[in-house]
């Protein structure tokens, strides 16, 4: 009886439900930039980033590592770089462009950051890089600006899943990237794990690390331009919205509210089914959704949905509208069939959602009207 009542407490307080209202009505226009995808056992959306112009950087393309510039009104996609040398990679989707955040930009240059895993010198391990380009928009050219930061240890290449480094970009600067465990199995030791499963404070100068316990995080934003807010994939079940504090653990891989999958996995969890002493989550799902990039939605043209969360998910085919209170608690969740693994997510400056999907879709989001 006990356990029954906590269960239900558990339903009713800490795991939101979505809402009681009719689900969200969308109005989703689907554009076709196959060519932008990487392809290798399975098929990945390409990584995206949105300019004050509208148009769109997105990363990935037949090597992985290719970067495009995208102009949604003309339909024209044009490939500007290509980073990830092809013996630095093997045939596998995984191997590509995670993510591109925009550092500055004008009529004429942007800055921005992109992640990638590739394999190491002696092409035996992985390792996740965060590299600077400058893209002078005159020209078309891009100029390598620097790493600021190669991830160690470099790990056995059948680790390349869990690479996340998704960007919050802070200022021209500096940003927050999240860094994945890698499927790493010796991840329990948080001296042999170094850099992996955590999230850092880059620049060119120095990389920070912010918070460790995380598995794979695949979104971040600075919501409110204040809180760090992140999304992370859990193993069966236990993808999380976390916090993000100076210090912090989360748990990974010592707890979770998620299961493991099997005698065969590369880690199994020491407790399941909790994350006592270690930070809890603003809210986690079981089963799992898979979560993707986190937004904040513009302050008008998405009603009650206005300045609050927007998630993506792979597994669920879905978005996830999150709304949250002053205490950061999530108080409501809708979540929305799109029919399509949303691999990035941004929005766009007209307030338009704007998505890449693993298909080799570009979706245009809005609510109808």
């Amino acid at each position: 009886m006990i356990t029954k009542l906590l269960t239900l407490l558990l339903t009713l307080f800490l795991i939101p439900t979505a809402s009681a209202n009719p689900a969200v009505d969308l109005d989703i226009q689907s554009i076709d930039i196959t060519a932008s995808s990487t392809k290798g056992g399975n098929q990945r959306g390409a990584a995206l980033a949105v300019l004050a112009d509208g148009s769109l950087l997105l990363g990935g393309g037949k090597s992985g590592g290719e970067v495009f510039t995208y102009n949604i009104a003309s339909k024209s996609l044009k490939k500007i770089a290509t980073l990830i040398p092809a013996n630095r990679r093997t045939n596998d989707s995984r191997f590509a462009i995670n993510d591109i955040g925009v550092l500055s930009q004008s009529s004429t240059a942007v800055k921005f950051l992109v992640s990638y895993p590739r394999l190491g010198s002696e092409r035996n391990c992985v390792e996740v890089v965060i590299e600077q380009l400058d893209f002078n928009r005159t020209t078309q050219k891009v100029k390598r600006g620097g790493n600021w930061l190669i991830t160690k240890p470099c790990v056995p290449i059948s680790a390349v899943q869990h690479t996340s480094g998704r960007f919050a970009v802070i200022d021209q600067n500096t940003a927050y990237v999240t860094i994945g465990d890698l499927g790493y199995p010796q991840i329990l030791d948080r001296k042999k794990r170094g850099d992996l499963g955590s999230i850092f404070k880059v620049s060119a100068k120095a990389a920070v690390k912010v918070s460790q316990g995380h598995r794979n995080a695949q979104g971040i934003v600075l919501f409110n331009n204040k809180d760090l807010l992140a999304a992370e994939h859990g193993p069966r079940g236990g993808d999380e919205i976390n916090l993000i504090k100076q210090g912090s653990d989360y748990g990974w891989p010592f707890v979770t509210y998620g299961q493991p999958y099997g005698s065969g996995d590369y880690v199994r969890p020491s407790k399941t089914g909790t994350h006592a002493g270690f930070v809890e989550p603003l809210t986690y799902w079981v089963p799992s959704i898979a979560p993707t990039e986190l937004v904040q939605l513009p302050a008008d043209g998405w009603g009650q949905w206005s300045n609050q969360l927007l998630l993506g998910t792979l597994r669920e085919q879905s978005l996830v509208f999150l709304k949250l209170d002053q205490r950061l608690a999530v108080v409501e969740q809708e979540i929305v069939d799109v029919g399509e693994r949303i691999r990035d997510l941004e929005v766009l400056p007209n307030g338009l959602a704007v998505a890449t999907t693993d298909s080799g879709q570009l979706l245009l989001i809005s609510l109808a009207k």
